[in-house]
């Protein structure tokens, strides 16, 4: 490990671009690989064996590889199971301020795909797939081993239950909560989540017969 003037500490196992912009305090952890042109903000933490593709950015904060949150109970206690996997991101990606991404367990793969944008304050859980050109906004969770197709869009504080799937162009609306898989090019709102169309008829039904009286 070593420590550069700006306080940044880097294992020597770790690959970084020449052009790689890393701002101070930032640790980046052993079998670590960066691309080209990347910029990483003040205070990153990227633990081992994560990949970063070129060109990304990295939002001030945030930690991506750290241990994902998975237990399992034995007489009467929880306890830790490891997590072995890594963390891959794609080219041009950007990663907002204080973002988690969790590594995967079982020597699989926590991936975020090429282009796709993520807000502050976002966190996505072990073993996660998110496709190309998403777009993710502040202070959702996807839980576990959720997959996620190109080109969505998950809206503010949307939540994923694990191992649902939201096919490709699919949108969530704000503060909606996902339990079910989500169909390609679907629009989902509300919680549960359903179609866009029938909460809005729902929505309207309720206050029709509940809303004079308030």
């Amino acid at each position: 490990m070593r420590k550069t003037n700006s306080g940044n500490w880097i294992a020597p196992q770790a690959e970084v671009a020449s052009s790689v912009r890393i701002d101070p305090f930032v640790y980046i952890g052993p079998d670590v690989e960066i691309g080209s042109d990347t910029v990483i903000g003040s205070n990153v933490t990227i633990a081992g064996k994560t990949k970063i593709g070129v060109r990304v950015r990295i939002g001030p904060g945030t930690a991506i590889g750290c241990e994902g949150f998975g237990y399992e109970q034995r007489e009467g206690k929880y306890r830790h199971l490891p997590h072995t996997g890594r963390v891959v991101i794609e080219d041009d990606v950007e990663i907002g301020a204080n973002v988690t991404i969790a590594r995967a367990k079982e020597g699989r793969e926590t991936r975020i795909g090429q282009g796709t944008k993520i807000d502050c304050l976002v966190h996505v859980a072990h073993n996660v797939i998110i496709g190309r050109d998403c777009i993710i906004v502040a202070q959702t969770g996807i839980a576990g081993s959720v997959i996620i197709g190109d080109r969505v869009i998950l809206a503010g504080q949307v939540g994923v239950k694990d191992h649902v799937r939201i096919g490709d162009d699919a949108v969530i609306y704000a503060k909606s909560a996902v339990f079910r898989s989500v169909p390609a090019g679907a629009h989902y709102s509300g919680i549960p989540a359903r179609p866009h169309d029938q909460a809005l008829r729902f929505w309207a039904r309720m206050w029709r017969k509940f809303g004079r009286k308030q």
